[in-house]
């Protein structure tokens, strides 16, 4: 058994060692990347990363399509920044103030569409997004279609405020990790094992004791507020928002790189947009200029490709390939799964003692 023990240790600090170099690659980028245009575009995977992961929370684990995350992310933006520009309040304490905003909005507005069943919670979503927009875009508060701007000045970290993309690149960078760790601890609570029974057989989640019902609308808060968040990073980054950051292209743009990536995991969404953002960007800036749209069309091709042949997305291929296998047995030296089952079971066993 003792080998066991070290067999299990040796693999998860080979594992450890592999993120912790993945992390560094991803720390030192600043350091030797000096192009404005590469650094905005990984801000971009960061926040559409984070933006994505709040859909899959919902979509992925709990089998609730939304297409409404863009007005969660909107509200969410303008909620913070009205706080900021009419109240002087500092923009840490706005973004929490969005955060809970959205967060009751959205546990509000979508309860009655967990207790019915159906597709209205994909309906209500839609119908959510455009409302908030035309609201909007309506309200003399809100700014109507000029939108709202943040203050310019001299580089703050206290009001979130540079000129350069190196400090939003960090924050972004510690944001999707945050926001990745609070998902993997989701996934392995009580609250992920039965949203994952509510979205397989939501009467056989009601027969074992599951309220369906509220956890989905746990589900539906925790992702508004995240969505929130990346609200308020977004409107901090780009200093102005409007109301077209709420259409419906935004919210599907947040479905894809969970789709691409692979819904069915956490990390899904994190593979999905290291792909598909620079991939769009790279089109955008390539071919717009001779085509206009080109570049999406090219983009939805790729898409299609994906869904066409990887139905699973790239992470559902890759726990089934060949190469996992090699990264496993070759560079990770993972044990056979009799060996974790082993350790535990021991452990178990020391417990009892």
């Amino acid at each position: 058994m003792n080998e066991n023990v070290k067999a299990v240790r040796a693999y998860r600090r080979n594992l450890c060692i592999a993120l912790g170099l993945i992390l560094l690659v991803f720390v030192l980028i600043p350091v030797f990347v000096k192009s404005p245009y590469v650094l905005n575009v990984f801000v971009l995977v960061f926040y559409m990363s984070t933006l994505s992961m709040a859909w899959n929370l919902l979509g992925g684990m709990t089998g609730q399509n939304s297409l409404g995350h863009a007005a969660y992310m909107g509200l969410g933006a303008y909620a913070s920044c009205l706080l900021i520009t009419k109240a002087g309040a500092n923009p840490w304490l706005s973004a929490v103030f969005g955060m809970v905003v959205v967060g009751l909005v959205a546990g509000v507005i979508f309860y009655p569409c967990f207790i019915l069943r159906g597709p209205y919670f994909t309906l209500v979503s839609i119908a959510f997004g455009e409302a908030m927009r035309q609201f909007i875009i309506n309200s003399t508060f809100f700014g109507r279609a000029s939108g709202v701007g943040l203050p310019f000045g001299k580089d703050s970290w206290l009001d979130f405020r540079f000129m350069s993309k190196v400090p939003y690149y960090y924050v972004g960078l510690v944001m999707v990790i945050l926001i990745y760790l609070l998902m993997k601890k989701i996934e392995r609570s009580r609250m992920g094992y039965a949203l994952r029974t509510i979205r397989e057989d939501e009467d056989a989640a009601a027969a074992i004791g599951i309220n369906p019902t509220k956890y989905k609308i746990m589900a539906v808060v925790v992702s508004a507020m995240v969505a929130a968040l990346v609200g308020f990073f977004y409107a901090s980054y780009i200093r102005y928002i409007d109301p077209d950051l709420m259409v419906q292209a935004k919210s599907t743009e947040s479905v894809l790189p969970a789709v691409v990536g692979g819904a069915a995991y956490v990390e899904g969404p994190l593979v999905g947009g290291l792909i598909m953002i620079p991939l769009s960007e790279f089109l955008r800036a390539r071919f717009s200029a001779m085509l206009p749209g080109i570049n999406m069309l090219l983009y939805a091709v790729a898409l299609l490709a994906v869904i066409r042949f990887r139905p699973t997305g790239i992470l559902g291929w890759y726990m089934h390939s060949r190469f996992k296998r090699f990264v496993d047995e070759k560079l990770l030296r993972k044990p056979p799964v009799e060996v974790f089952e082993a350790v535990e079971m021991e452990k178990h066993r020391g417990k009892e003692a």
